[in-house]
């Protein structure tokens, strides 16, 4: 894959005092049919490339992502030992290439990542000369993006380095790998900087990546030059809105399809729509039909039509407890 270049966002602050950015773009993006999340386009860019640009304009001296894309030199790119083993095992991967006192920490799915940007660094330039001289960012170990809602962004703070590495080092367990980002970073000392407009939204979802793209279209994004044509990619399958049928005329479906597959046996329409709606909401929606498809395979080779039913039934249940725990464990 080659690498792209980055446009130039004018007028984006600047930090007088020196940081290293780390950007992590190693998810599985499983709610959005398993895509890379950095790969994706918003306003004719790539949202890794926003990311970096964010970074570069208001003045990391370096730049690491990490995860499975190609940048822009001078940005270089790490791969984490074991791929997807989450955000702290990317950070942990990410650090031996850090040389600043400080890092600033950015997922790759955040649009807006130049306004949150300008927050932190806005935050850091505030503090008193002697702070920043002893490697202070707003605070002894930094400052952390919190929404409107009070939820803490970890994926979006400058930290000092050396408290970071030190969190890293004595969390629980064997290792970063699947380790929450929280977990690592919530005993540290932070400063709480507000966003206050939402430009902490991030893309998790085929209806937050229309979204998205639907405000840049409406409004050019930060740092995109107006001449510059905005790309807009046809609706696919993953993002199109479905058709949403009444009861009754899923219940003739249901009749015409049993018809056609020569089936006797009594289907739970209301277990198997439950089935559906929570992998597609904990996983991915194409991971819906691929499971339901999977559970009439699996009913047909464990039960007879006698305890099909509860066989049924014991069966959607295990996948249904799968599912939503899935999106914690990917």
């Amino acid at each position: 894959m080659e690498a792209r270049a980055v446009g130039q966002s004018p007028g984006a602050p600047t930090a007088s005092v020196g940081f290293d950015a780390v950007i992590l773009a190693g998810g599985r993006g499983s709610r959005l049919g398993g895509v890379s999340k950095g790969e994706l386009e918003i306003g004719g860019r790539r949202l890794v490339d926003i990311a970096v640009v964010a970074a570069r304009d208001a003045g990391a001296r370096r730049i690491i992502v990490v995860g499975p894309v190609a940048v822009a030199s001078p940005a270089v790119v790490v791969r984490e030992e074991h791929p997807f083993g989450g955000p702290a095992a990317g950070l942990a991967a990410a650090l031996p290439s850090v040389e600043s006192p400080r890092v600033l920490l950015l997922a790759c799915d955040l649009p807006r990542a130049a306004e949150l940007v300008a927050l932190l660094v806005g935050r850091l330039e505030s503090q008193p000369a002697g702070l920043c001289e002893a490697d202070n960012a707003s605070g002894p170990d930094g400052a952390v993006i919190v929404d409107s809602d009070g939820r803490v962004q970890w994926l979006a703070g400058l930290y000092r380095a050396e408290a970071v590495k030190h969190a890293l080092a004595n969390s629980p367990g064997s290792g970063a790998h699947g380790l929450p980002l929280r977990r690592v970073l919530e005993h540290l000392e932070l400063a709480r900087v507000l966003d206050e407009t939402g430009a902490a939204a991030d893309i998790d979802t085929p209806e937050q990546l229309e979204a998205a793209r639907a405000l840049a279209a409406a409004s050019a994004s930060p740092g995109l030059p107006t001449d510059q044509p905005t790309t807009r990619k046809e609706p696919s399958a993953m993002t199109e809105k479905p058709k949403h049928l009444p009861p009754e005329a899923l219940d003739a479906w249901l009749a015409e399809a049993k018809r056609v597959l020569e089936l006797d046996d009594d289907i739970d329409v209301a277990v198997v729509l439950d089935v559906a709606r929570d992998v597609a909401h904990n996983v991915a929606r194409p991971a819906a039909p691929l499971t339901t498809f999977a559970l009439g395979l699996a009913l047909g080779r464990q039960s007879s039509t006698a305890d099909s039913p509860e066989a049924f039934a014991r069966l959607a249940e295990l996948v249904t407890e799968r599912a939503l725990v899935w999106e914690h464990q990917a």
